[in-house]
């Protein structure tokens, strides 16, 4: 298992800076790099050796509908759902995601995406997540998401999703479904698993 996290516009050139680790290693940056081609590297190639890979982000994954357009889209039209996402596609963050995963549909085209901690597990390839300051704090280094993300995978769980259902959109999965992966429609409109980042 490949676990990577991005931090989001760290760099001064606007790029981001990403680290990751396996679960047999203990150094918080076995993995890290400054670029989307980079990233995209070390996924594809952790992927073809068969691993799973979750990749972390440290900024807002989902954003809210409003009733309206919640019930107009409707949980089960997932084209109107990726349409209703399109405006969030150039975010940071967002957009490098959305290249990353692009990448992928050209090259691995039958990878499968989740934000789902339970189908992940199950054995999806990729799962996508939110990496969340801990209370008091406003940002979050690559690395302690990381190692937060191996501490809370035991006692993790998707906890919350069905209450808050209808009433998200879920960037990383619409960016998944405009790459041509396969995710599960359901997951659309329901939101990312989230990881607290903490030192330890």
């Amino acid at each position: 298992m490949l676990v990577i996290a991005m931090e989001t516009g760290s760099a001064s050139d606007g790029r981001m800076r990403w680290a990751g680790r396996r679960h047999d290693d203990d150094r918080p940056d076995a993995s890290s790099g400054a670029s989307s081609a980079e990233l995209f590297d070390a996924v594809f190639h952790a992927l073809h050796d068969g691993e799973q890979v979750a990749l972390g982000f440290d900024c807002p994954l989902t954003v809210p509908v409003s009733l309206d357009q919640g019930t107009a889209a409707g949980p089960g039209d997932a084209d109107a759902l990726v349409k209703l996402a399109e405006p969030a596609a150039t975010r940071p963050g967002i957009a490098e995601l959305g290249q990353v995963l692009g990448e992928l549909g050209t090259w691995r085209p039958w990878t499968t995406v989740s934000t789902s901690l339970a189908r992940w597990k199950a054995n999806t390839s990729i799962l996508v997540w939110q990496a969340v300051p801990a209370a008091g704090s406003t940002e979050v280094t690559a690395s302690a998401a990381a190692d937060s993300f191996f501490r809370q995978l035991p006692t993790a769980t998707d906890h919350g999703t069905e209450a808050a259902a209808g009433t998200v959109i879920n960037l990383a999965a619409t960016a998944a479904r405009r790459a041509g992966l396969f995710v599960d429609a359901s997951e659309l409109a329901q939101p990312t698993v989230s990881i607290t980042v903490t030192d330890g």
